[in-house]
């Protein structure tokens, strides 16, 4: 068995966020206490050191691993012979026949709602690279989102547009708190109108940000991202939220493929035992918040819609969280993660090409938006400088409703 394989009757428990082969944390790295930094809204975590030789693994590329289950060792069947297109085209649908996405804050000892819908004409569409993590948002995308309460007498709702095509790369190594290479969105609430131009050059990573067509005004990545919640400007307030928003949303395309890549890598375990239990990252504190336990968990759990006993078109997952943290690899969610999410429908489509099975479609979708369904789902952003970690208070967001979202092969004059 491989080391720091821990085996326990019934689910499978698979060390480490990635699968079985993924390093587990050492227990005698020193932590020291956690504390809130003086005018500032980050919870810091320091002195958590890190080691050489960390575990990463690659959304399509299916790892050679042994499993276990429920005592005994055993192997997945392997996926050899298996691969995916290198491009594929995604669509998100949300607010439209179902719900919208709820994001919900406490600030100030008050519970506060973001409501955010797709727009009727410009979907939340673009394309995903499997291996290389780039996402490329389309031009003309729009969000309507509505944060009433936030800004006193200012209108509350608010739409999000790109402006031109913006791109997130998450590669290889993990890179924290992913920040868009090229692109630019408008931010229009009937009254004002706020471009924010991404920058990527060398000692200028950060957004060019103009107030209807003022002279620009720059920030840094991080400033940008802290401009809502604190004393400034609303209208750039509504820029940064509209930020967040979309750097969630992707997040949440990232998470749904990586569950996608995750099942197909563990299917064999998954219908025979219905359940595995995955280990997050050792997260002791000697002195840190009490809430946090040591090391937090994520089960995924199988429903097998047809009673095949096999892992196919039409079945249904989910996701429970407890206090996950995957600091050290391609995360499945980026930052802790607490709460449930349910996939229900799984779309898979295969086509068999010079002598290898190729996916050419995935993804969940009920046709109503309710594909992928977010059950108080709590998401903590993790500043993450190797050093320290640091949680930023303001980007604590709980997440309910949901999407539908499938990915589909792109035509070869996709850019």
């Amino acid at each position: 068995m491989p080391e720091g394989g821990n085996v326990t009757p019934g689910p499978c428990v698979f060390p480490g966020a990635g699968g079985p082969l993924s390093a587990m944390r050492s227990r005698s790295d020193p932590m020291a206490a956690a504390f809130l930094e003086p005018g500032t809204s980050l919870l810091i975590i320091s002195s958590m050191k890190r080691r050489p030789g960390k575990t990463a693994i690659l959304l399509g590329i299916v790892l050679c691993a042994a499993a276990w289950s429920c005592g005994e060792e055993h192997r997945d069947e392997e996926a050899s012979g298996e691969g995916s297109a290198d491009l594929f085209r995604f669509s998100l649908e949300t607010g439209r026949e179902a719900p919208p996405i709820i994001f919900s804050q406490v600030i100030d000892g008050r519970k506060v709602f973001i409501e955010v819908r797709g727009d009727d004409i410009n979907r939340f569409t673009g394309t995903f690279e499997p291996g290389s993590g780039r996402i490329v948002l389309d031009e003309g995308i729009a969000l309507n989102i509505t944060a009433a309460d936030f800004w006193g007498d200012a209108p509350g709702a608010f739409t999000f547009r790109a402006r031109d095509r913006i791109e997130i790369a998450r590669g290889f190594p993990a890179i924290r708190n992913v920040f868009p290479t090229f692109g630019a969105f408008i931010v229009v609430d009937g009254v004002d109108t706020v471009t924010a131009i991404f920058v990527d050059s060398p000692g200028e990573r950060g957004v060019d940000l103009r107030v209807n067509g003022s002279q620009s005004t720059f920030f840094r990545e991080a400033a940008f991202a802290g401009l809502f919640g604190v004393d400034e400007d609303v209208r750039r307030q509504k820029a940064s939220l509209a930020f967040i928003i979309m750097d969630l949303l992707v997040e949440q395309i990232f998470f749904t493929a990586q569950t996608v890549a995750t099942i197909r890598e563990h299917e064999q375990t998954l219908a025979d035992e219905g359940v595995m239990v995955f280990s997050c990252d050792d997260f002791s504190l000697l002195n840190g918040p009490g809430q946090i336990p040591a090391q937090g968990s994520r089960t995924l759990t199988f429903f097998d819609a047809d009673g095949d006993a096999e892992v196919g078109s039409g079945d249904g997952f989910r996701w429970d969280f407890v206090s996950c943290w995957e600091g050290e690899r391609i995360s499945l969610v980026e930052g802790m993660a607490d709460g449930r999410v349910d996939f229900a429908d799984l779309v898979e489509s295969v086509e068999r090409r010079n002598g290898r099975d190729v996916t050419t479609r995935f993804g969940f979708s009920r046709g109503n938006g309710t594909g992928v369904q977010y059950t108080d789902f709590v998401h903590t952003q993790v500043l993450d400088d190797n050093e320290a970690l640091a949680f930023d208070v303001r980007r604590v967001f709980t997440i309910n409703g949901g999407f539908d979202l499938v990915f589909s092969e792109a035509g070869p004059d996709e850019p």
